[in-house]
């Protein structure tokens, strides 16, 4: 039996969205425009994303978007993901061979976002529908992290999804 190893970077697609809000600067209701940029603000164990709005007159509001746990040792993550793993890039799917009893092994060396794990795997493996993975994940020919999960699992950072294919 061979392993074959991926690695996977999940990023959200940005989309510049409108919200009509008060500007403290301009007094007035106004539109502001998210211009995608990104921030992020550490606060004691917590990291905060805040997404960077402009009004008309280039006022800035920021909107949290989402808040991380902070680790306490600081680790390089190019050092948790070996080099070897074949990474998986944006709109690309990987083919399962089905003829042999073979492992897949997917590290998430990312993740920008809210992704579930059947419709991540739905997206990024040729060929099966988001009902078969759920099917298999439910029945433990796919693992996350050497755990029975269910398909709803959010994904993050450094977790590992393990395939067996069986003949």
């Amino acid at each position: 039996m061979q392993t074959k190893q991926y690695s996977l970077i999940l990023m959200k697609k940005q989309e510049a969205d409108t919200v009509k809000k008060q500007c403290k600067m301009c007094g007035k209701v106004t539109l502001f425009t998210d211009t995608t940029i990104r921030r992020h603000n550490a606060n004691g164990k917590n990291i905060y994303q805040f997404a960077i709005y402009k009004c008309p007159k280039n006022h800035s509001w920021n909107k949290k978007l989402d808040i991380y746990k902070s680790f306490t040792n600081h680790v390089d993550p190019m050092t948790l993901v070996p080099s070897e793993f074949m990474p998986i890039e944006g709109g690309e799917k990987i083919s399962l061979s089905v003829s042999a009893n073979d492992s897949y092994e997917i590290n998430i060396t990312g993740v920008e976002g809210n992704f579930r794990l059947d419709r991540t795997l739905a997206d990024h493996i040729e060929g099966w529908s988001r009902t078969e993975i759920a099917q298999k994940i439910k029945s433990g020919h796919i693992l996350l992290n050497n755990c029975l999960t269910k398909p709803s699992q959010k994904l993050s950072v450094h977790d590992k999804i393990l395939i067996t294919v069986n003949k």
